[in-house]
């Protein structure tokens, strides 16, 4: 009993934080910050170096947000130089305070800039910002250099340590926990799942939360995808991603039809339908220990479990759907297998990416896109630094360095102005509510110096534990520790907490201010690049057909489009954040944002479903219908090219239409009709998925431009469903949706 409640709680952790990434970071930092004091205090440093050492250690776990452990490695050995070099100049311009506080801007302009080279240049940059921060900070000058520089290698010396020495974590020990977070997330699907079978019925609460139980299993698939692209895949890992897609497709197509199912007033009537019911609920329950455990029949244990349509039970044609999903699933598991694959098991390679159609254009549009909106930000940011460094003067001479801390803050990871006014907000409520909580605890303890230490490490543990989108919490520990470092210091007091909340509030008015006069990005801007950015990959996915259908590479081709159709999907839904958010004051403009949102995820989830129905095609084998489907999307990719040329209009006209009904994707898809077709073969499944997208893109169309359908516009907009069997209407349907789509938001 003991041992079961164990393991469902390392579970629930599991689930919670996929790979226990933040659990590591969050111990790394602790351990990393106490071993570093420890060492100084052992070596009687003064207490600058003291504080130097760690805000450096604690430094490495905000920096670091690369996934596999060798890049890990590399960016923090690239930090050490970097910081000391920083910290140098900083500790040599403090007898000048002008130009410490220009060269300071350049730091700043430079760090900012760096963000163009990805995870790793946003890390560097946080290092140098933060060695010159703390060298005006501690004030220190030339001759205690050494002293302050022995410090910051001891602190890169004990997060090293830390790392590598005490429980480090190999790529192949990060690649488990990401998996072993997937069989957890993917278990909750089915028991959400069997549930709302066995009861029969849909109640709002329980479709929403396996809509979230969904949502958590396609981020656990994403990291994974992330982790594989940053380490050097052998052969088992190289094959891992597409089996984790078709695990995934198929769980999701299980919901769908379980959704659709239990939405039925048929479904909660007759002896049958509920036999029909309770043999599925059982069958699906079973395939919840298939993942764990990686038994190949573990599904066999259920009863009654005979494959097959022969052998189904008696009940409504869409109960009855239901059961070669569960058949689709249960094989997706046994071919992906245990976690801990024997090593004399080798599955046959995929070639990389970088070689197939379609992938490369797409990262180097992502990377032109970095490049231009680290550019932009830098002016931003040095702009919003310069006003702060101002304002910080007339406030307090000595603490200034608070406020540019909050206007650097606020620009991190966000591109519009939207973003940074949500960033700021989050950033003030935090520091209010840490400035209230630091201020009572430490009145509570006084000046027990050993209970301050150990109340520091807890805040910073709940800093780093705390996930990144709950940006408040965040700020709330940050402040916390920052109350408990002053009553360490013996500088605590009630003026200098409330001179905390305003130089915060000051520096996010200036990256406010900053943010919308200089080089200004509205979020609908930003939202409509990114929407761009998605039909673009979208429009690549299905000339992949034109280009792969009688070729042996094109499932590969067409999962490393599906894999970056998520990540634009993504990014959309970050730059619509700031419209979607519940403080949103345009609700009309809210719940079209949203019902954008759905279409795209439903859009998303048929692409996902196309490339996986790839996967399962044998190799080298040619479909009956793949002559005519590739003639079909080169015919459409034609039409694509002369669409933009000539047609599309940029319209707004949807802040004028009426309200939508913004549902999640997972209602849109149960909504969708039903194929009469028990076992459709994977090439029909090619088919209908295609078809399924464009009836998905029309609908975007009409969102994005209601007048689209009236006969006096020229718009050209695909309205006509064609049926299944006729390969080549829904493909170049599907891709003049997406090519119109494409340049309407192009023109807007």
């Amino acid at each position: 009993m003991v041992a079961r409640t164990t393991t469902s709680l390392w579970d629930r952790f599991a689930a919670f934080d996929p790979g226990l990434m933040r659990l590591t970071s969050a111990m790394r930092a602790v351990l990393g910050t106490a071993a570093t004091l420890a060492v100084l205090t052992a070596l009687r440093a003064p207490e600058a170096a003291l504080v130097v050492g760690g805000f450096t250690a604690m430094t490495t776990s905000l920096a670091i947000s690369d996934l596999h452990p060798r890049n890990q490695l590399i960016t923090l050995g690239l930090g050490v130089p970097l910081s000391l070099a920083s910290l140098s100049a900083g500790a040599a311009l403090t007898p000048y305070p002008t130009a410490a506080e220009l060269i300071f801007l350049v730091v700043i302009h430079l760090a900012v800039q760096a963000r163009r080279f990805g995870p790793r240049g946003l890390g560097l940059g946080i290092f140098g910002f933060m060695a010159f921060l703390l060298s005006q900070f501690t004030q220190a000058r030339a001759d205690r250099l050494p002293q302050l520089g022995a410090s910051v290698l001891v602190a890169f010396a004990a997060v090293m340590a830390v790392w590598y020495c005490v429980g480090p974590i190999t790529a192949s020990e990060a690649l488990r926990r990401l998996r072993h977070a997937f069989d957890v997330r993917l278990h909750d699907v089915l028991r959400d799942t069997a549930a709302m079978v066995a009861t029969g019925q849909d109640i709002d609460t329980r479709s929403r939360s396996l809509q979230d139980r969904l949502d958590t299993l396609h981020a656990s698939v994403l990291l994974i995808e992330d982790f594989l692209d940053e380490r050097a895949a052998d052969e088992d890992t190289e094959a891992l991603l597409p089996h984790l897609s078709r695990v995934e497709v198929a769980a999701q197509r299980l919901a769908v039809l379980a959704v659709r199912a239990m939405r039925t007033p048929e479904a909660r009537t007759g002896l049958a339908e509920r036999t029909a019911r309770q043999r599925l609920a059982r069958r699906i329950r079973a395939l919840r220990h298939q993942p764990t455990v990686g038994t190949a029949c573990a599904a066999e244990r259920c009863e009654g479990y005979e494959g097959g349509p022969a052998n189904r039970p008696t009940g409504s044609a869409l109960v009855l759907d239901c059961f070669p999903a569960v058949d689709e699933l249960a094989e997706a598991l046994r071919v992906l297998g245990p976690r801990d694959r024997p090593a004399g098991r080798r599955t046959p390679p995929r070639k990389h990416a970088s070689r197939t159609f379609g992938a490369l254009p797409h990262r180097d549009t992502d990377t032109e896109s970095l490049k231009r909106g680290a550019t932009r930000q830098a002016f931003q940011v040095t702009a919003a630094s310069a006003l702060a460094i101002a304002g910080g003067h007339l406030l307090s001479p000595h603490l200034w360095y608070w406020a540019v801390a909050a206007a650097w803050v606020v620009f991190i990871k966000n591109e519009s102005t939207g973003e940074v006014l949500l960033q700021s907000l989050r950033r003030l409520a935090g520091t209010v509510l840490g400035v209230v909580f630091g201020y009572g605890l430490a009145a509570l303890v006084g000046g027990d110096g050993p209970v301050l230490l150990v109340l520091l490490l807890l805040c910073m543990f709940g800093m780093f534990y705390t996930p990144s989108h709950a940006y408040w919490a965040v700020t709330f520990f940050i402040t916390g520790t920052l109350g408990m470092l002053l009553a360490l210091m013996d500088t605590f007091s009630t003026h200098v907490l409330l001179l905390r909340v305003q130089e915060t509030a000051l520096g996010v008015s200036c990256g406010i201010l900053a943010a919308v006069l200089v080089l200004p990005t509205t979020v609908r801007r930003a939202s409509d690049e990114e929407l761009v950015g998605f039909l673009r990959v979208l429009d690549r996915l299905l000339r992949t057909v034109a280009a792969g259908s009688t070729n042996t590479e094109a499932p590969t081709s067409w999962g490393r489009a599906a894999h970056d159709l998520d990540q634009a999907l993504e990014s959309f839904r970050r730059a619509c954040l700031p419209l979607t958010h519940p403080l949103a004051p345009q609700r009309r403009r809210r719940h079209h944002v949203r019902h954008l949102l759905e279409l795209l995820e439903a859009g998303a989830y048929h692409a996902r479903s196309l490339a996986a129905t790839a996967e399962r095609l044998p190799s080298g084998h040619v479909p009956e219908c793949a002559t005519s489907l590739a003639a079909a999307a080169e015919r459409a990719h034609e039409t694509v090219t002369q669409l933009i040329r000539v047609a599309g209009h940029g319209s707004h006209a949807a802040s004028h239409m009426a309200r939508p009904t913004a549902a999640r994707a997972l209602s849109r898809l149960s909504e969708e009709q039903r194929v009469s077709r028990n076992w459709p073969s994977p090439e029909h499944r090619l088919l209908l998925h295609i078809d399924r997208l464009d009836t998905t893109l029309t609908a975007l169309a009409r969102a994005l431009d209601p007048l689209a359908s009236d006969p006096d516009r020229t718009t050209v907009v695909p309205s006509v469903r064609v049926d299944i069997p006729l390969p080549h209407g829904p493909a170049q349907a599907a891709a003049v949706s997406c090519a119109v789509l494409t340049d309407r938001c192009e023109r807007a």
